[in-house]
C-alpha cells in the first residue's frame, strides 16, 4: 500500500464505497419491488440511498485503517508519507507561534495546560524557537481581572519574554478573528502558528517533529493533528473519551489513506504556516439577512479550503501521541457545542460552490454539512418506513419472518432479506469499534494500558451499547437545531462547561421533554397499526424514552469514577498519564515544579 498514488489510493476508498451502496440499494429494491412500488417505498429508496453512503464511508475508512494497522510495516508513514521527512538531527529553523484563543474560560485550567505544552517543549531543548500567546477575547469582567493576573503568575513562572497576554476590547470574527487580528500584529515575525484550544495540551516532542516538518516542506500549509481526549470524569464523558481514543486511530487511518495531502483542519492542534494562511485565509462575511449569513461559526474547514485554493497541501497524522484535548462533561453540554458547529457546518453551503476549490475541498464541506443533514434524512427515512408498512397493512398478505411474527416488516421470504439487510447495516455501524478493540487486544502493551483483556472487551462492548441508544436521540437533536436555525434562532457563541456537573432530573427533563414525546408517540403507532414490525423499531424507541434518565445519569462523576476503578472505560492517559497530563490532575500549578518526575516523556512518531 505504501508506494501507492494518491490517485490509486482515492479509488480504493471510492470503488469499495460506491460497490457497497449499490448491492445495498439493490437489496432494499428486491424487498420492495415485488409488489410493485409505492409513493412511500420510491422515497424510501431515494432516503436509503443517500443515507447509506455515509454508513459505507465511515465502514470503508475503518476497514482500510484496520488493514494498515496490521499489515503494514510502518503504519504511520503507510497513512501519512510526508513523516518521512521528519529528521529529528536536524535544527528547527523557523520561529513558531504557539497561540491559544481563550473566552470566559477558567483562567487556572488555561494556564495550567499552556504551561504543560510549555514545559515540555522546554524539555526538548527547543524554547528558544517557540513564543506563546494568550489571546483573550473573554467578555466577563471578573474574568478578565482573573485572566491578567494568572497571565503576570505564569510569565513569573516562566520566561516573561516567552508569554504575551493580550484581550481585544471588540470581539469582532469570533475566534477566527481573535487569530486574524494576532496576524495582524505578531504573525509577520513567525515562519509557523501552534492554535491551541482552551483545553489542548501537546507534548514538546510532537510540537518540534510539526515544527521540523514544516521546514522540510514548503509545500505544506497545515499539518493537522489528531488530539485523544483525556482528563474525563462523568460517564458521558468517559464513554466519548474510551470510543474515540479506540476508535478514531483506525478511522482517521483510513481516512489519511486516501487523503493525503488534502486533508483537512480541525482548529486547534495543528501547525500552519503563517504567511499563506494570513494572506489567503481569511473568513468572508456570508451576505444577506437569512439564518445563513453572517459571521461564519465554523471556519476550520473554510480555511483549509482556502489554503488547497492556494495551492498549499495539508496533512492530517492520524496516529501518533502528544496531542489532547477534553472532552463536554455531558450530554447537555455536548449538545451545546454542536448545536453552535451544526449552524457552522450549514454555512458552508454558502461556500461549497466558491470559484477555485479543490474536488477534496468540496467533499470536506459537503461531509461537514451532510453529518447533520443526515439527521433529518434519517428521519424521514422512519417515517416513510412507517407509511410504507400502513400502506403494505393487508390481512391477506402473510407477514412472517424467520422465527416471529413480531421481526415481520415484509411480506413472504423477502422478510429474510431485510431481516439480513439490518443485520449488515448494525454490522457496518458496529464493527469499526469492535475492529478498534480487537487491535487493542492483539496488543499485549495496549491491552494492559486499557485494564486487560477483560476490561477492555467489557468497555468496547458497553461503549458501542451506549452509542446505539445515544444514536436516535442525537438524530433528533440534530432535526430539532437544523428547524431551529432555519426558523432564525440564534446560536450563541457561550463558554464551555469543562468540569463535571450532575444534571437535574427536572432540567433534563424539560430539555427532552420532545424527545420523550417522540419515542412514545412511535411506540403506541406501531403498536397500534403495524404491531408486527415492532421488533425494527425498538432501538429508535428506547433511547428517546429515556433521554432525561440517561442524560442525569451519564452526568454522575461519582458513577464514572466508579467504573474507572472497576477498571472500564479505562485509556492509556489515564493508566499511564505522559508528563503533559500527569501534572493537570493534582490540585495546584506548583506540580509544574516537579514536571520532569511527573511522567514519562510522549513517545515519539
Amino acid at each position: 500500500m505504501d508506494g501507492l498514488s494518491s490517485y490509486a489510493r482515492r479509488l480504493l476508498f471510492a470503488l469499495p464505497v460506491l460497490a457497497l451502496t449499490v448491492a445495498a440499494v439493490a437489496v432494499m429494491w428486491r424487498i420492495v419491488a415485488p409488489m410493485g412500488v409505492t409513493p412511500a417505498e420510491a422515497a424510501m429508496l431515494g432516503l436509503f440511498s443517500l443515507s447509506f453512503v455515509w454508513i459505507a464511508m465511515w465502514f470503508w475508512n475503518a476497514a482500510l485503517g484496520s488493514l494498515i494497522r496490521l499489515f503494514s510495516r510502518a503504519p504511520l508513514h503507510a497513512a501519512a508519507p510526508i513523516l518521512r521527512r521528519l529528521d529529528r538531527t536536524r535544527p528547527i529553523d523557523g520561529r513558531t507561534a504557539v497561540v491559544m484563543p481563550i473566552r470566559n474560560e477558567d483562567p487556572e485550567r488555561t494556564a495550567r495546560r499552556l504551561e504543560a505544552t510549555y514545559r515540555s517543549i522546554d524539555a526538548e531543548g527547543a524554547i528558544d524557537k517557540f513564543d506563546f500567546f494568550l489571546l483573550s477575547d473573554t467578555t466577563d469582567t471578573a474574568v478578565a481581572e482573573r485572566e491578567l493576573a494568572m497571565a503576570a503568575a505564569l510569565r513569573a513562572r516562566l520566561d516573561p519574554t516567552k508569554l504575551r497576554y493580550r484581550r481585544r476590547p471588540q470581539n469582532l470574527g469570533r475566534k477566527a478573528g481573535n487569530i486574524a487580528e494576532f496576524g495582524q500584529r505578531w504573525g509577520g515575525d513567525y515562519d509557523y502558528m501552534i492554535v491551541l484550544d482552551a483545553d489542548s495540551v501537546m507534548s514538546g516532542s510532537l510540537v518540534t517533529d510539526l515544527a521540523r516538518l514544516m521546514d522540510a516542506s514548503p509545500e505544506v500549509g497545515i499539518v493537522q493533528t489528531v488530539p485523544r481526549p483525556i482528563l474525563a470524569e462523568t460517564l458521558f464523558s468517559r464513554l466519548q473519551q474510551f470510543g474515540a481514543r479506540a476508535t478514531s486511530e483506525i478511522i482517521n487511518a483510513g481516512v489519511g489513506f486516501w487523503q493525503q495531502g488534502d486533508a483537512n483542519y480541525f482548529g486547534h492542534n495543528a501547525i500552519i504556516r503563517t504567511e499563506p494562511f494570513f494572506a489567503q485565509c481569511a473568513m468572508p462575511v456570508l451576505p444577506g439577512r437569512g439564518p445563513l449569513s453572517g459571521e461564519i461559526m465554523s471556519h476550520d474547514f473554510v480555511e483549509a479550503a482556502y489554503m488547497r485554493r492556494a495551492g498549499y497541501e495539508i496533512w492530517n497524522l492520524p496516529i501518533g501521541d502528544g496531542s489532547y484535548e477534553e472532552i463536554p462533561p455531558t450530554l447537555l453540554d455536548f449538545e451545546v457545542r454542536d448545536r453552535r458547529w451544526c449552524k457552522g457546518n450549514l454555512q458552508h453551503s454558502r461556500i461549497l460552490g466558491e470559484a477555485g476549490l479543490r474536488p477534496l475541498s468540496r467533499l470536506h464541506l459537503a461531509t461537514g454539512i451532510m453529518s447533520y443533514l443526515s439527521s433529518p434524512l434519517w428521519l424521514a427515512f422512519i417515517l416513510a418506513s412507517i407509511w410504507s408498512l400502513l400502506e403494505r397493512a393487508n390481512p391477506s398478505l402473510e407477514y412472517y419472518g424467520p422465527g416471529s411474527e413480531a421481526f415481520s416488516v415484509a411480506p413472504g421470504m423477502m422478510n429474510e432479506t431485510a431481516v439480513w439487510l439490518f443485520v449488515a447495516i448494525m454490522a457496518m455501524l458496529l464493527l469499526p469499534k469492535l475492529m478498534g478493540g480487537i487491535l487493542l487486544a492483539l496488543n499485549p502493551d495496549e491491552r494492559r494500558r486499557y485494564g486487560g483483556l477483560t476490561g477492555l472487551g467489557l468497555s468496547t462492548v458497553f461503549e458501542a451499547s451506549a452509542s446505539i441508544v445515544a444514536a436516535p436521540i442525537m438524530m433528533l437533536a440534530h432535526v430539532r437545531f437544523i428547524i431551529g436555525i432555519v426558523a432564525g434562532a440564534r446560536v450563541r457563541w457561550s463558554a464551555q462547561h469543562r468540569l463535571g456537573r450532575r444534571l437535574r432530573l427536572g432540567e433534563a427533563t424539560r430539555h427532552y421533554a420532545g424527545t420523550v414525546a417522540f419515542g412514545v408517540g412511535l411506540l403506541a403507532l406501531i403498536l397500534c397499526l403495524a404491531p408486527h414490525a415492532l421488533f425494527w423499531f425498538i432501538p429508535l424507541i428506547v433511547g428517546p424514552i429515556l433521554a432525561p434518565l440517561l442524560a442525569v445519569l451519564t452526568s454522575s462523576v461519582t458513577l464514572g469514577r466508579a467504573l474507572g476503578r472497576a477498571g472500564l472505560l479505562l485509556t492509556p492517559e489515564e493508566t499511564e498519564p505522559c508528563r503533559e497530563i500527569a501534572p493537570l490532575r493534582g490540585p495546584s500549578a506548583a506540580l509544574f515544579s516537579q514536571f520532569a518526575q511527573a511522567g514519562d516523556a510522549t513517545p515519539k512518531l
